[in-house]
């Protein structure tokens, strides 16, 4: 699995799912940090670099747009656009190849280049920390004692059609974990182990996240002119990372794609970053594997956001990469998010849809073995379904 390290250099703004107008909210609130909105910048930073070194411009491959524009005129731009760009590629077979890679949508070309994980780092260890798992839990008393929820199979109750088992701790109350845990609790934690909120060094304090959330003052622009829209003030949420800290990416991409080092621009406002390659990384678990096929259950712990159509993620689809029978006995999905973006080539913002957030958890019981040459983490990309990053446990 291939890797880079990004570093911001400012405040980092990601969007929320809410529609945000100056004049018509104050607060632009932050959103999830998605990894669609790295692989977007990495895309970008690609494209952008090939149209200097070749001679195009970025804006020839995007569609033209008219302000009110209906849906015919949406429909002949596009049409201009596919009609331009093929010409283009039929004389060069390298802009050819790289839009296949990053995957242009106009020519209905699906990427080659998928970001399967951000994950927060420290510069110069680059060990990764991922979402609690939402199993994971913190008992509502004065001693606060970190524990794993356990599904009880002589406790059922119906959910979404399905008998699932009611997951229980040694104490009646707890409250959800805010934080990280790193890679090597991650290993724990797949191993039936609990893992350990991180705490993270800043001067004098202990943190949970490597970061602080800022707020800035601003005021609408008008798009043309650029003078200021009266009454527009508004204020915006930003993420300022704390100092060495930054992003460990994971991504695969074809070996004839080279990512160049040096400045990004990552989320809303195109804030500046540094990107760098790092070496790769290869998660083998042969052993972990061995004792789930002994135990016939595994838990699935989403790493990164995911679409799955739903809660749930597709039985038949998992069923396919494991190859096993599944049963799902219980589902911590937690709260669902909303996650959208923006089309470059078609100039147009992408539809949002209801993903479920990292740190989800599913219980299954199965029956087979799963196989030994199962690679981590499960990635399946395709049709209605977008599950990244997951990995399979131990109860």
């Amino acid at each position: 699995m291939k890797r880079l390290f990004i570093e911001p250099i400012d405040v980092l703004m990601f969007r929320s799912e809410r529609p945000f107008t100056a004049r018509e909210a104050h607060v632009a609130k932050t959103g999830v940090i998605s990894p669609l909105t790295f692989e977007g910048a990495i895309k970008s930073k690609i494209f952008v670099e090939f149209c200097k070194r070749k001679g195009y411009s970025p804006r020839d491959f995007q569609r033209g747009k008219k302000d009110n524009e209906s849906p015919e005129d949406f429909k002949k731009a596009k049409e201009e656009l596919v009609e331009f760009v093929k010409k283009q590629v039929e004389g060069d077979n390298e802009l050819k190849n790289l839009l296949k890679v990053i995957g242009y949508s106009p020519l209905e070309f699906s990427p080659k280049l998928n970001v399967l994980g951000v994950f927060f780092a420290k510069k110069g260890e680059f060990m990764e920390y991922f979402p609690i798992p939402n199993d994971v839990v913190r008992e509502d008393r004065e001693s606060g004692k970190i524990v794993k929820l356990q599904p009880k199979e002589s406790l059922q109750f119906k959910w979404m059609d399905k008998k699932v088992y009611v997951s229980m701790a040694g104490y009646s109350q707890v409250k959800n974990v805010e934080g990280l845990m790193s890679f090597n609790d991650l290993i724990n934690y797949l191993n039936g182990g609990c893992p350990k909120l991180a705490k993270i060094k800043y001067r004098n304090k202990e943190l949970n996240k490597p970061y602080f959330k800022e707020i800035r003052p601003g005021i609408e622009l008008e798009r043309d002119s650029k003078k200021t829209v009266e009454g527009a003030l508004y204020v915006a949420e930003f993420l300022r990372i704390i100092e060495n800290w930054g992003f460990v990416v994971w991504y695969e991409s074809p070996d004839s794609i080279s990512l160049i080092d040096g400045l990004i621009k990552v989320g809303g406002e195109g804030k500046g970053a540094i990107s760098q390659k790092i070496d790769d990384k290869k998660i083998e678990l042969p052993g972990l594997i061995k004792k789930i096929n002994e135990d016939k259950k595994f838990k699935l712990y989403l790493a990164t956001p995911s679409y799955l159509s739903g809660c749930i993620p597709s039985k038949n689809k998992l069923e396919e990469v494991l190859g096993v029978d599944l049963e799902l006995v219980a589902a911590f999905p937690g709260k669902p998010i909303y996650i959208g973006g923006y089309d470059f080539a078609l100039n147009k913002e992408k539809p949002l849809r209801r993903w479920v957030n990292a740190g989800a958890v599913y219980y299954y019981k199965f029956n087979g073995e799963i196989r030994g040459d199962l690679s981590l983490p499960i990635k399946i990309l395709g049709g209605n379904l977008d599950m990244r990053c997951a990995f399979i446990g131990r109860w």
